[in-house]
């Protein structure tokens, strides 16, 4: 999959904004391996979008479906998780830089086991790019009972669509998600920084 940097025209901003377009082949090969506090199950990975309708400048009432693949996992509460994929649906009212959703989602563990999630999930602009910022419970399966959160670095491919009637239809970008932890992407102070 080839990425292309955009560059938009003379006079035009999402917001005064424009999301990143670089980095997400990197991130999701080279990103920084999770590193978990005891009881927790940190992962590393990646994470794809859609929108119906799309997202544009100005919030409205969106449905949000999304993929994920969890890789460079580290679990002190199961060890023998190192990766998994998810799926998720939510709803609530976005734009391409502001929002918040709620939903389900379901990962399916390295080891056979799944579990299921609720969350809510807030958009915010850090340094010109989008960051959701995920919060939840896990509700039945692999830690149920557990809180977890992550952190989703939006990368869009055409970002211009954000002007455009029909709204942006899709994002990718980087997941980190913490089982046992409300912090994602943090490592207990001992552990040291993230590692690349």
């Amino acid at each position: 999959m080839s990425i292309h940097r955009f560059i938009p025209p003379a006079g035009i901003a999402v917001a005064g904004v424009t999301l990143a377009t670089t980095g997400l082949v990197s991130a999701a090969t080279t990103g920084p391996r999770a590193v978990a506090a005891a009881g927790t199950t940190a992962c590393a990975g990646s994470q794809t979008v859609a929108y119906s309708p799309g997202l544009s400048t100005r919030p409205r009432a969106i449905t949000v479906h999304g993929t994920s693949t969890l890789g460079r996992c580290v679990s002190s509460a199961d060890p023998a998780i190192t990766g998994g994929k998810s799926t998720f649906k939510a709803t609530g009212r976005l734009s391409c830089t502001s929002g918040d959703y709620s939903g389900t989602r379901k990962v399916t563990w390295n080891n056979g086991r799944t579990s299921t999630m609720t969350f809510r999930s807030v958009v915010s602009v850090s340094a010109g790019q989008s960051i959701v910022t995920i919060k939840g419970t896990v509700t039945d399966g692999e830690f149920s009972g557990r809180k977890w959160s992550a952190i989703f670095t939006m990368f869009a491919r055409r970002p211009a669509a954000c002007l455009t009637p029909a709204g942006l239809p899709t994002a990718s970008g980087r997941l980190l998600l913490d089982v046992g932890s409300l912090v994602p992407g943090r490592t207990p102070e001992k552990a040291g920084p993230l590692q690349r």
